[in-house]
């Protein structure tokens, strides 16, 4: 009880205002049967506050600074929308364009494709006409004397490949 000692109470003066209970205890009803049907309290008391006129007229500046400060935000976000959607555009253009491209290489890559594939099969049927290898290079040299349009001399070449061909046709 120590703790409690050096406490000092004071005695509540007899000149206070005494709150009826039931008062209280109706406006709290009141309070909770407005919040259940969504409508407005209306507040018993009124309060009516003094301003000045220096205080109205820094209200006033203060509205209006608010007002630009506003505006501004909005020319900006404006701004930025417009901004937004022509990037899109070019975006969206740019994208078309790209896929037209690539639609033209595709079709480009096709038709090359198949030139490339109607000469391989045409040096295929060339390839199948020789019974040898051999046969093959020789028809892709000069074989003849004076034929070469070269200066070195390839007789012993020619000599080895022919001599080759007659061993492989024996």
């Amino acid at each position: 009880m120590d703790f409690f000692d050096d406490v000092t109470t004071q005695a509540v003066p007899s000149e206070a205002p005494q709150v009826d209970q039931s008062q209280i205890q109706q406006a709290q009803y009141d309070v909770f049967s407005a919040f259940s049907n969504e409508a407005p309290v209306q507040s018993q008391q009124q309060s009516v506050v003094y301003v000045s006129p220096e205080q109205q007229i820094r209200k006033d500046k203060l509205k209006i600074i608010e007002e630009e400060r506003l505006a501004q935000i909005r020319e900006k976000d404006q701004q930025e929308r417009l901004l937004k959607q022509q990037k899109k555009q070019k975006g969206q253009e740019y994208l078309q364009q790209f896929k037209s491209q690539l639609e033209t290489d595709i079709q480009q890559r096709k038709v090359l494709n198949k030139q490339k594939q109607e000469i391989w099969l045409e040096n295929k049927k060339n390839h199948s006409q020789y019974k040898n290898s051999w046969d093959q290079i020789a028809s892709n040299i000069a074989l003849k004397d004076g034929e070469y349009p070269g200066q070195k001399d390839v007789t012993k070449m020619r000599q080895a490949i022919l001599n080759k061909r007659i061993d492989l046709t024996k």
